[in-house]
């Protein structure tokens, strides 16, 4: 799907979604990550996702506000696609 996305084809869309090399990079990983999430299955998936939720909306540490909200926007659309798949 990622190849496809790739393609000349879609050049203009891409250009839409993220117009930068860091939003490409960033939208990739939102892609994964919501296709991981629907393995509901995976106990160890399941640890990594919370941990990431407890990282994200725990005790604060040393880091951006604009990476602090990434963090965050990924982590609530990971838990949203689980709990969507689960449904």
């Amino acid at each position: 799907s990622w190849e496809l996305y790739m393609m000349d084809e879609y050049a203009d869309l891409r250009e839409c979604i993220c117009p930068t090399d860091e939003e490409l990079q960033r939208f990739r990983e939102l892609v994964v990550n919501g296709v991981m999430a629907t393995d509901i299955v995976d106990k160890e998936l399941k640890q990594l996702r919370n941990n990431r939720w407890d990282k994200a909306f725990g005790d604060s540490f040393e880091e951006s506000l604009h990476d602090a909200r990434n963090r965050k926007a990924t982590i609530v659309i990971e838990h949203l696609i689980q709990a969507s798949d689960v449904a």
